[in-house]
């Protein structure tokens, strides 16, 4: 496998912000599975996602739709205030209507919900590369 070294204190760490617990519970669960990936917070809404920064991500994995407020807000608030930080939109929202203002807001990557689970590896590995 590609990536980082198999130990947990040299994996990707990685911040998931949606506002479904199923979501949440789901994609961690998956990318654990990953020796060079670690889940090592999650968060329901941007306040939230804000909260945990102190987990020092490397990677975030944000949703366009929070009961709180934007994704998009919560990217550009990312981006601005952690400009190294990767970050990847995975939303149920069209890509042809939401991905270029998503890009725009300062994330590295856009992907729907609806692609298989190795499309979204394949966009993490992406972003990650950058």
């Amino acid at each position: 496998m590609k990536g980082k070294p198999s130990s947990l204190g040299s994996a990707t760490q990685i911040l998931i912000v949606d506002d479904h617990p199923i979501i949440r519970e789901g994609l961690t669960h998956l990318l654990n599975l990953h020796e060079d990936l670690h889940v090592c917070c999650a968060a329901g809404c941007a306040e939230e996602a804000l909260a945990v920064m102190a987990c020092q991500p490397d990677m975030a994995i944000v949703d366009l739709s929070l009961h709180s407020n934007s994704g998009l807000d919560l990217v550009k608030t990312l981006r601005q205030h952690y400009p190294k930080l990767a970050i990847l939109v995975l939303s149920m929202h069209d890509e042809t209507l939401f991905a270029e203002r998503a890009l725009r807001a300062g994330a590295n990557g856009y992907l729907m919900k609806l692609e298989a689970m190795e499309h979204v590896m394949n966009a993490i590995r992406e972003v990650l590369a950058e």
